[in-house]
């Protein structure tokens, strides 16, 4: 059964390049005339399944660790209680659970001194 193209405008403009990936993924793993005989389609949707969580949690993993190795927004680089400049803290090490498995990355940290306060700036405010 089809599913509706309800795809982000990113995976849109970049569905042809996606298509040529899988097409030498095809052929990278099977050869020139693809799965062998007998391979069921369980054991084909398993690897598509592994490859897309490989793929996904990569593809999180670098955008996360180039994101906080970048430049902080002016507007986060307040103390989101009193809005002073607070003093730079060394990047923490943040895992999340997600749906396609652990993120890890170093995030940027600061701490106020007016506040007494540690906090993370790509967290605007607390609970976000």
């Amino acid at each position: 059964m089809a599913r509706p193209n309800n795809a982000r405008p990113e995976v849109a403009a970049n569905k042809a390049y996606l298509d040529g990936v899988a097409k030498t993924l095809v052929e990278r793993l099977f050869g020139p005339d693809g799965p062998p005989w007998g391979t069921t389609f369980e054991e084909l949707e398993e690897l598509v399944v592994q490859l897309g969580q490989t793929v996904s949690r990569e593809l999180l993993r670098q955008a996360l660790q180039k994101q906080a190795a970048g430049t902080i927004p002016a507007e986060r680089q307040q103390c989101p209680g009193c809005r002073q400049t607070p003093s730079p803290g060394d990047p923490e090490p943040r895992i999340l659970t997600t749906r396609v498995g652990e993120a890890e990355w170093s995030e940027p940290s600061a701490y106020c001194t007016a506040c007494r306060r540690a906090f993370f700036p790509s967290v605007g405010e607390s609970g976000d």
